[in-house]
């Protein structure tokens, strides 16, 4: 049993420690009320595999993954572990960085995601 209160985790690779880019995304899950964990790990560069873990890891069963390449992918625990809801790069910019984060915390809402331009 897991007592960690309930968020979204957000895995990232240790390049983007204390960076905006992981500012962006936990800013767009808090704007939805939903918290965010971040945790680095630099076992794994797949941003898919990064977002698999971290929503296993969840109690709010969606997780975040960010590699070292800039590459992002946001996922359920319940999907195929090929498969992710959506996937993003950090070159999309902040308001998209922003709106992904925001589509995370829309899943656990099971609100409509936003547009991601």
């Amino acid at each position: 049993m897991s007592l960690s209160s309930p968020g979204v985790h957000l895995f990232y690779h240790s390049r983007w420690q204390e960076t905006r880019v992981l500012d962006e995304l936990c800013w767009g899950l808090e704007e939805q009320g939903v918290p965010c964990r971040t945790v680095c790990c630099d076992e794994h560069d797949c941003a898919l595999v990064l977002s698999k873990l971290a929503a296993k890891s969840s109690t709010l069963r969606v997780g975040l993954g960010l590699n070292a390449s800039g590459d992002i992918a946001l996922t359920h625990a319940q999907l195929p572990e090929d498969r992710a809801l959506v996937r993003g790069h950090t070159r999309a910019g902040a308001a998209q960085l922003r709106a992904l984060g925001a589509n995370a915390g829309q899943l656990v809402k099971v609100v409509p995601f936003s547009e991601i331009k």
